[in-house]
């Protein structure tokens, strides 16, 4: 059974959907300048819900410092941080003993790895491979990643997650294609508004 990701949810209503309809891991943005970015308030009512569903909540940092994400995850209740961008990815070896991390990579369109690998083999918890505008919801080619999928599972504790344009028509397709750990969705389950979760797509996923 893959790990599902749901990423970008902005309510406690949706986080509690998410996890309902089987997400085992339920994203919020703190990046203030994000479209989908959310206060430290109602942050922790997100990853409450989250947790009552049964998901882990996760907050998504963009070029913060390591200072900063311990501090807001502590605020938020939170004890998974992903690492999204250059800033953030350099916070990781500065994160305390009980933060776990998920670092994100990023593929061209034809699915080759642009990023750099973590630092400290097995040190994030996951890895995730989105496309080069993480959050976009541009897919790209799935098939380069089979090959990387050992070496990609090698550098985290818990395996990787594909995202980048998954949507509930493709993302069988992609697993079967990239075969990874599981998936990270955020555009391709939104309602037309871009904002709240659509819930007829959460559960189709």
């Amino acid at each position: 059974q893959p790990v599902i990701k749901v990423c970008g949810v902005t309510n406690a209503e949706d986080a509690a959907a998410a996890a309902e309809a089987g997400a085992n891991l339920v994203g919020m943005i703190l990046w203030p300048r994000a479209k989908r970015s959310i206060p430290a308030t109602t942050a922790r009512q997100v990853a409450a819900a989250a947790r009552g569903g049964g998901a882990e909540p996760v907050a998504v940092f963009v070029d913060e410092d390591a200072a900063t994400i311990a501090r807001v995850c502590e605020e938020c209740e939170v004890r998974i941080a992903q690492l999204h961008g250059d800033g953030a990815r350099a916070a990781l070896e500065g994160l305390p003993p009980g933060l776990a991390a998920i670092w994100v990579l990023h593929a061209d369109k034809a699915g080759r790895v642009q990023s750099a690998l973590p630092p400290s083999p097995g040190t994030p918890r996951w890895l995730i491979v989105d496309s080069l505008q993480g959050g976009s919801g541009e897919a790209f080619d799935w098939r380069q990643l089979r090959a990387a999928a050992p070496d990609l599972a090698q550098h985290s504790s818990h395996g990787w997650l594909l995202a980048g344009g998954l949507t509930p028509d493709t993302v069988a397709e992609a697993i079967a294609t990239a075969a990874p750990t599981g998936v990270d969705v955020s555009s391709g389950v939104c309602s037309p508004d871009g904002l709240k979760k659509d819930l007829g797509k959460v559960q189709r996923y």
